[in-house]
């Protein structure tokens, strides 16, 4: 394999242009799970608040569609620049590589083989993003309750 049939830089450029847009859509993510909690915790006694369980499912389900739609992100790119066959490939390896699962049986083109890569590297820190925020949550509700 040479270098020019594994082109770095030009990944990397296209990553960091879809980790941006990953970055924006986790961030207004967090915001929906932000003001959905500060609804929550204004309310004035225990007695007015809903139980913490529904809460937190609600936080969770905010996340796991935030996360969604930044595995879309990735697959749209995948699916507009050809380099899967069909639109659920694109999806499917994008999921594939965005859990850092990595083993979908899809393999892209060879100059474009490390993206999957740079796509579980932004994951990761979306991911640790997500589980800051939950924790957050989690020790409000729980200072709330006492």
């Amino acid at each position: 394999m040479s270098g020019a049939d594994f082109r770095y830089v030009e990944q990397l450029v296209v990553a960091l242009v879809l980790t941006s847009v990953t970055v924006v859509i986790h961030g207004l993510g967090m915001k929906w799970v932000r003001d959905r909690f500060k609804r929550y915790s204004s309310l004035a006694t225990a007695r007015q608040r809903p139980g913490s369980l529904p809460v937190m499912i609600g936080v969770v389900a905010i996340m796991v569609v935030t996360h969604t739609a930044e595995v879309v992100v990735w697959a749209v790119f995948y699916a507009v620049r050809g380099l899967v066959p069909h639109w659920v490939s694109a999806v499917y390896f994008s999921i594939a590589s965005y859990t850092t699962l990595g083993e979908s049986g899809i393999t892209l083109p060879v100059h474009w083989q490390g993206l999957g890569g740079f796509e579980a590297m932004a994951a990761m820190l979306m991911f640790g993003w997500s589980t800051a925020v939950l924790a957050a949550v989690s020790l409000k509700i729980h200072s709330l309750d006492t």
